[in-house]
């Protein structure tokens, strides 16, 4: 008779599982539960397509094991990363960041360290939104990728040891715990993992000077070679409490820690020649960058459920207070000792940076099947970034006025929203509006110059889905969003890569606004196509100015009239076999910009197809393989276009001890081919730029269950 009841209550239990979106995907991974002698098999999928977003578990990822989170973004479907870590979705830039749905603070440059320092094997999955709602920040004209870490379990003493080992051109290590003891009402947890990342980098730059704008003559022909030492350091810990005040009342309070350091050693060749193809120009160069930060961020959150059914309040507030610190060498040394040197160059380049984030947020059931969602935030960000670069004269060093600077960056930004939900019998409805109200203060305090700006901006959003049955379903959405331009991007003073290369800031950026809509139709988990389109104003494109005079290139950003994003997406996952199954994912986009740039009013806009496959294998039951691939086709970022690259990886998976531990060996990028190498013709010069990136990596990790 009791497992008669059990039966019974288990048909329930599968039917309703079935009905959700989660419960129709295909098998990748399977976990068992035990009860009596009923066994339950839940399924595990690698993608989970929704209506306003795309998830991938990573966790359920053999090729993501033992590798960092910027890698495990480079493969994230929909997502490219260039070479320096900058993010962008569908082909567009301009990406917000979260990290278990709190909007990072870091710059660009500071952002990709920490990704390269956070290792996968803590990731539970990542989301793609491309089109979020009003309760998100309106940043990221693209849209936002929230990076969900994975959380303590409950329930007595919990928690996971791992540890890897690859290899690439260098050497790459990473060994973590997470801990997690529950009893009654208190809960402790804490987590702490190593990371040493060896990298190599082989770059290759060539610039042409023509005469004039119809380039049919060329003046010189510069041609740089670099290789580099990239070693990366980290040590990453958080601990927290949480606390049941009551059974409708629970807080949590943390500290997380982000210490490392980074090098790069460059040892490279400059060498010019004139349009006789004489040389006029031949140096050994050479630059070293070392790089330190310790970044913590303390926080209080917590949860109140009120007596009304489904309605709750939330909050959740943060201090982060960050240092960085970089100095720099650079030297360019003349084949010829005939020829007059290169001065040498050096720079101490510190930051400090304090954010302070605080926001509440409100669930209220009205009518049956209707809620509202309301809510506020306040962040209130701090830089100080005192730069000093000097050069080698006379013996003696010189500080180079054009480039030492004191800059402070003050910015505030105050948002508000509303965000109205209601569903019919096959119509959900979710509409809202948010407006955030923004004010900067920049002091040049090197100039004694100081300039203010404030501005208000409001942005809808809206989302249909509608369930013609229980298998097919219509979605459609539309949002406005922001992309303000960082402090970095402002700063017109002179941030140098090396004696040759230098990057200024324009203090005349205004922010982007993204008008963004799609419409899809989905079939089951099984099959969505979407198309999409977005126009922006005031794009951010990056130029360059060449100066023969001094063999140097001056880097920096503008605001382009408008720019408009435009393709399909589809997504299919398809079990060949019981024990094969195929995600595959196809968009073509195509990026027009409209708007003058560097005596041009035209970019060419380009048709890119972006393709990922992942094949799923069950071999045994304790025994699994992936062969995943990437492949996109040429696309334009922004004034460069960027060649096609490909990425074939494959990874197979093992449980061991009682299936408490698995030992998990992958190779990404088997044949060298995700490489970046982009172009651009603009005005009199042509730059061709190429990165072999240091992809090729086989991965041993072992991960053990306590």
């Amino acid at each position: 008779m009791k497992n008669i009841i059990t039966s019974i209550v288990l048909a329930f239990s599968v039917y309703g599982y079935s009905q959700t979106e989660k419960g129709k995907d295909s098998i990748v991974e399977t976990s068992i539960n035990v009860l009596d002698e009923i066994v339950i098999t839940k399924k595990k999928v690698l993608y989970t397509q929704k209506s306003d977003r795309l998830v991938f578990n990573v966790e359920n990822s053999i090729v993501s094991e033992g590798g960092t989170a910027l890698d495990v973004l480079s493969r994230a479907p929909g997502v490219v990363v260039s070479q320096d870590g900058e993010l962008s979705i569908r082909g567009q830039q301009g990406v917000g960041v979260m990290i278990n749905g709190k909007l990072t603070q870091l710059s660009q440059k500071e952002l990709a360290n920490y990704l390269k320092s956070t290792t996968s094997s803590n990731i539970k999955q990542i989301e793609v939104i491309t089109n979020p709602s009003s309760k998100y920040d309106a940043t990221g004209k693209a849209g936002i990728i929230n990076i969900v870490l994975k959380k303590p379990n409950t329930g007595g003493l919990k928690g996971t040891v791992f540890t890897n080992y690859g290899r690439a051109r260098k050497n790459r290590t990473n060994s973590g715990v997470n801990l997690s003891y529950n009893k009654d009402k208190f809960g402790v947890y804490g987590n702490y993992s190593y990371t040493f990342r060896g990298e190599e980098e082989r770059k290759e730059f060539d610039q042409i000077q023509y005469t004039d704008n119809t380039r049919q003559t060329i003046s010189t022909n510069n041609h740089q070679t670099s290789i580099t030492n990239e070693p990366l350091t980290s040590n990453n810990f958080k601990i927290g409490t949480t606390y049941e005040v009551s059974p409708k009342t629970n807080l949590e309070v943390y500290i997380d820690a982000k210490l490392g350091r980074y090098e790069n050693i460059a040892n490279g060749r400059n060498t010019l020649l004139n349009a006789s193809n004489q040389v006029q120009f031949d140096a050994l160069t050479f630059n070293d960058s070392k790089e330190k930060w310790n970044d913590y961020t303390y926080g209080f959150s917590g949860v109140h459920k009120f007596n009304t059914e489904g309605k709750n309040m939330s909050f959740d507030f943060e201090y982060e207070t960050s240092k960085f610190r970089s100095n720099q060498f650079q030297s360019a040394k003349n084949t010829d000792p005939a020829t007059v040197n290169i001065n040498d160059r050096r720079g101490f380049i510190p930051s400090q940076l304090s954010v302070f984030t605080g926001k509440i947020d409100f669930v209220n059931p009205l009518k049956e099947k209707q809620s509202i969602e309301w809510g506020a935030k306040a962040s209130v960000k701090n830089n100080d970034n005192p730069s000093v670069y000097e050069y080698y004269d006379n013996n003696q060093w010189v500080v180079d006025p054009n480039s030492t600077n004191h800059f402070e960056y003050k910015e505030q930004i105050y948002a508000a929203y509303a965000n109205y939900k209601y569903q019919l019998e096959k119509l959900n409805i979710q509409g809202g509006l948010r407006t955030e109200y923004t004010a900067i203060e920049i002091v040049q305090k090197t100039l004694n110059e100081t300039h203010k700006d404030d501005y208000l901006k409001w942005f809808p959003s809206v989302s249909l889905k509608y369930e013609l049955n229980s298998n097919h379903s219509l979605h459609a959405s539309y949002s406005k969003r922001i992309n303000r331009p960082s402090q970095f991007d402002l700063n017109p003073f002179r941030f140098y890569d090396d004696s040759f290369n230098y990057s200024q800031g324009n203090p005349n950026l205004v922010p982007e606004i993204t008008h963004s809509t799609e419409i899809g139709y989905a079939w089951k988990s099984a099959f969505m196509a979407s198309l999409y389109f977005s126009k922006t104003k005031d794009v951010f494109t990056e130029v360059y100015d060449y100066n023969p005079a001094n063999n140097t290139t001056v880097t920096s950003q503008i605001n382009v009239s408008k720019s408009f994003n435009y393709g399909v997406n589809i997504t299919n996952t398809a079990e060949i076999y019981k024990w094969w199954s195929v995600n595959t994912l196809f968009n073509v986009f195509e990026n027009k910009f409209m708007g003058n740039v560097v005596n041009t009013d035209k970019i060419d806009p380009i048709v890119t197809l972006n393709l990922s496959i992942q094949n799923s294998f069950t071999i045994t039951d304790s025994l699994k393989a992936e062969a995943n691939a990437q492949y996109q086709s040429k696309s334009n970022l922004g004034i460069y276009e960027r060649d096609a690259f490909f990425d074939f990886s494959i990874g197979i998976s093992k449980q061991v001890l009682a299936k408490k531990g698995s030992i998990k060996f992958n190779i990404t990028d088997i044949f060298n081919t995700n490489n970046f190498h982009i172009n651009s013709v603009i005005a009199q010069t042509s730059i061709n730029k190429r990165y072999d990136l240091d992809n090729r990596i086989a991965t041993i990790a072992f991960t053990y269950r306590i």
